[in-house]
Formats: structure tokens, C-alpha cells, sequence
């Protein structure tokens, strides 16, 4: 298919012109056309009869083939412990691990003071792991232990680094999950997004193209490989038009809020000794900063606390001092799920783009005046961010949250919970929903590193886009937007039994 004219559209963003027909030609918007006038000369004609026709989204900030992953493990949340177990033992497999995710605190009596002990007991000689729901820490069996050289009586509860140590024990190649991790992007409206994973998805990404399936994939590169490459090679891959890019190194500047491991200028106020834990700071920080500065790279920094935040604009600005030439690539804050309103100057500076999810908000919401007190009015603080002038993009951390762009959009509007319930947390720092899309969509092209124009449907620009019986105004989760279908990168992706051929 060459040409295609989609006639009797409504495009979103509006352009105030009613219904209209869109021109594509070789996967690039030519021109919209008021419906009505004269059609141009095409190979094939789609009547969309009022439908509406809005660009792919971007996802900004997630773990894709880990999601894959992820949809195949034992969901352990919200359920009783005698559930939990049940699920796990129907869950053996003799050829692998026996992965879980999504416990919470406080862990069940039975299972202290060793949860090691208690799972052993259940599951003897087995390696067994189960993710916390914020994915920063774990608890396993004694199998897992030895192999991380742990004490025999250690408790079995692993946080941070540890964490991700016990996790490269267990965890299978996700080279087979590109395909169906793609798909499952295209089912979602999500033309393109942005991972941060190890080094093997890398390499899985190299080895299958995503072209082939319809997306863009970005990804970022964890700074401890950056660190042990061969400074000759150290060197980002791919440019805005190719299909896979590696152009970040990835650093984790402290923990979380739900494991208190966010790194905090004072006390949490339910805990006032902890500032929780600063995984990567001072001189080390800024060594790498510079070193991947030097290098051509941009970098992508977890950054919960305040405290990390503020770290994190710090290393930015040396990233920026150490590049002998123009950036092309933005430095990203991921998460900046806590600031200090004094640091918006500098960040302002540094030129950072903040990489937001505002979908953390509905389970986050349950604890965050609980341990960040009055400091929580700029928790996820997305209005401020936006009136200060700082490029805000979202995302979804899939698989943390739900691989639902339309929730996160939602979530940066109303900030309540998954059903519309309850006070909205931190109601200052609402937007509207052209600007949480904007996020989503046209802002987020330049900061993944997209081809120019990406996400907009103007003239010239790449024809990724989506289409919808519902007003997008009106949807709050993906299961009620009336996706049709989409288009990438030339071609029809879902055709749910309709002849768009």
C-alpha cells in the first residue's frame, strides 16, 4: 500500500475543521483534506465514518520485555497467604525458578522472623523469588542465598542492588519476547516507547528488529555495563529514524517510596531517622556523568527523594560540561517523584526533561502523606513542572503499573483512585488532558529520540497513529477506548476483523 486516504476522520488533537480525510503516502502524512472536497488520486480508500484518528502514543518509561516476562509469573497481589502458596506450588515448573510479584508490607506473621526459612519449608531445595510490588526488593529461598553467597541464616529479604543480584540468578533470556512484547505495545495504542533492562534485552532488540512488528523502541543502557566497556566502544547506537537506539546511560540514584529506600534531604515523617538509601552519589556520580557526557550519551537517572533529585541535577550539569558537542539527546530525570521547590532553578539550568508516571499515584497515594508529610504537594509534580517550563513526559513502568496509557492520563488529571474514588492527592498539581497527552505524544518524540514531528500528524511526519470510536476526552482506561486499529510504520497492526486492507 502506497497511497491511502482515510476519509471521514476526527482528528485529536482538533485542528477546529469537523471531519476531515487524511492523506498517506509510503507511511507519511501528505495533507488533511476537509471531507467533501475532491479526492486525490490513491491506491486504496478507508471510510472511518466519524471515527476518531489521533497519533500513536509514547511510553516513556518502561520494562518491556521484563512485562512480557512478568504476564507468565505468579501474581501474588492481594491475596491470602494460603492463596499465594497454593498458586505458587500449581506453579512448579522442575526446569526453572519459581518467580512471584506484587506482595506488600507488612509481611504475614508465619512467614518472620526467616522468610527464607518459611518458603524453604514449602518449597524445599527450590529457588524461589518474589518480587515485592515496587520491584526493589525480594524475598527467596535458601538456594538463591548460597548462590549470592549469603549467610545460612540470612532472612532471605533482599533490597536495591541485592535485589537485582538475586534476580540475575534466576531470570530466563528474553530474546523470544520481542514479537509478542511489541504486539502487546500495539494493542495498547503505543507506537514507540522507551526501556530500561539489561544488556541482554539490548542485544534481543538487536537480533529482532522491532521495525518488523510496527514500534520504535529506545533503550537505555545500565551504567555498570557503560562502566565496563572498552572506552573506544562506549559509544551510543542509533539515530532518530532507525527503529532501535540505545542513546542513555541508566542510573540509579536511590530506591523507592514504598520500600522507604527514596533518598531524602530529612526524615521520613513516619521515620524520622531514615533518609532512606543513596545508591549512587558524590564523586562516583559525577565521574560517570562525565564519562558518559564525554562520550556523546545522555543520562536517564532514577531519582525518587528529593535529595536524589537534587543529586541527579547535579550530575546533569556535569554530563553538559563534559560534552565538547551539541547534546542531541535530552538528560532525563526518571520518576522525580518528589522535589524541593528549591531545586527548580537548577533543574530549570540543566536543561533535564522529567520523566514522570503519574499511574504510581494510585497505589502511592495510600501512603504518601504517611511518609513524606507536607513535602507530598509536590509529589509527581506535574503542573508545577509544566508552569516552571520544565519538558514533562510520561510513562507507564510497566510492569509495575499496568501497561495502560490511557490510566496514566487519567491519573495525571484527576490524581484519585483507579475508579475514581476518593480525594484527589496533591490536587495542585493536576493538568488537563491536552497536556498529559501532549506528554504522551508530540512532547515526548524529541526527548525518546524520535524521528522530528513524531507523534503529531502534521504534514511530513511519520503516519503513526491510532484509531478510536470514543471521543479520547471521554476515556479513562484502555478497555473503553474503542481502539480499531493502528497504524505503524505503513501498515495496518490489529485489523480486529475489519477489512482495512
Amino acid at each position: 500500500m502506497t497511497r491511502l486516504l482515510l476519509k471521514s476522520a476526527r482528528r485529536y488533537p482538533s485542528s477546529g475543521a469537523g471531519l476531515e480525510d487524511l492523506l498517506i503516502d509510503s507511511g507519511k502524512v501528505v495533507q488533511w483534506i476537509p471531507s467533501g472536497s475532491e479526492s486525490p488520486s490513491v491506491d486504496h480508500v478507508v471510510d472511518l465514518d466519524g471515527r476518531w484518528v489521533l497519533p500513536g502514543f509514547v511510553d516513556s518509561h518502561l520494562h518491556l520485555l521484563y512485562t512480557e516476562q512478568h504476564s507468565r509469573q505468579v501474581s501474588l497481589a492481594g491475596k491470602s497467604l494460603d492463596r499465594c502458596l497454593s498458586d505458587l506450588k500449581d506453579a512448579i515448573c522442575a526446569e526453572s525458578a519459581l518467580v512471584g510479584h506484587g506482595w506488600r508490607d507488612p509481611l504475614p506473621d508465619e512467614m518472620q522472623p526467616t522468610p527464607a526459612a518459611f518458603l524453604n519449608h514449602h518449597f524445599p531445595d527450590k529457588a524461589v523469588l518474589l518480587w515485592n510490588a515496587d520491584f526493589h526488593r525480594v524475598l527467596v529461598t535458601p538456594t538463591i542465598l548460597q548462590q549470592l553467597g549469603k549467610d545460612p541464616g540470612h532472612p532471605g529479604v533482599l533490597v536495591e542492588e541485592e535485589a537485582e543480584a538475586a534476580w540475575n540468578c534466576v531470570k530466563e533470556s528474553p530474546a523470544r519476547e520481542v514479537p509478542a512484547a511489541c504486539q502487546r505495545l500495539l494493542r495498547h495504542g503505543i507506537t514507540a516507547a522507551t526501556t530500561f533492562d539489561r544488556g541482554e534485552s539490548i542485544r534481543a532488540f538487536h537480533a529482532n528488529r522491532p521495525g518488523k512488528e510496527g514500534v520504535y523502541i529506545r533503550h537505555g543502557l545500565p551504567e555498570e555495563e557503560f562502566l565496563s566497556m572498552d572506552p573506544a566502544e562506549a559509544l551510543p547506537y542509533g539515530d532518530r529514524e532507525d527503529d532501535f537506539a540505545v542513546r542513555w546511560v541508566k542510573i540509579f540514584a536511590d530506591g523507592t517510596l514504598g520500600s522507604r529506600t527514596a533518598w531524602l534531604k530529612s526524615g521520613y515523617t513516619d521515620d524520622p531517622e531514615n533518609l532512606g538509601i543513596a545508591r549512587r552519589s558524590g564523586d562516583s556520580l559525577l565521574s560517570t556523568a562525565e564519562a558518559a557526557g564525554s562520550k556523546g550519551w545522555g543520562l536517564a537517572i532514577h531519582a525518587i527523594g528529593d535529595a536524589a533529585v537534587c543529586e541527579s541535577i547535579r550530575a546533569i550539569h556535569s554530563a553538559r560540561m563534559a560534552r565538547s558537542g551539541g547534546l542531541d539527546v535530552f538528560d532525563r530525570i526518571e520518576h522525580l517523584q518528589l522535589l524541593d521547590p528549591g531545586d527548580i532553578s537548577s533543574l530549570i539550568q540543566s536543561g533535564a526533561v522529567a520523566s514522570l508516571q503519574p499511574c504510581h499515584l494510585f497505589e502511592d497515594r495510600k501512603i504518601v502523606r504517611d511518609r513524606w508529610g507536607k513535602r507530598a504537594d509536590y509529589s509527581i509534580p506535574f503542573r508545577f513542572l509544566l508552569d516552571q517550563g520544565v519538558p514533562v513526559i510520561t510513562g507507564t513502568d510497566a510492569p509495575i503499573e499496568d501497561l495502560d496509557p490511557w490510566a496514566d492520563l487519567y491519573a495525571a488529571c484527576e490524581r484519585v483512585d483507579r475508579n475514581g474514588n476518593g480525594d484527589s492527592e496533591g490536587p495542585a498539581q493536576r493538568v488537563l488532558f491536552a497536556e498529559a497527552f501532549h506528554s504522551k505524544t508530540a512532547g515526548a518524540a524529541g526527548a525518546n529520540f524520535l524521528p522530528e514531528d513524531y507523534g503529531t500528524l502534521n504534514p511530513g511526519s511519520r503516519a503513526d497513529f491510532q484509531v478510536l470510536d470514543n471521543d479520547p476526552e471521554s476515556v479513562k482506561e484502555g478497555s473503553r477506548s474503542g481502539l480499531v486499529d493502528v497504524f505503524s510504520q505503513g501498515q495496518w497492526r490489529l485489523n480486529e476483523g475489519r477489512d482495512f486492507q
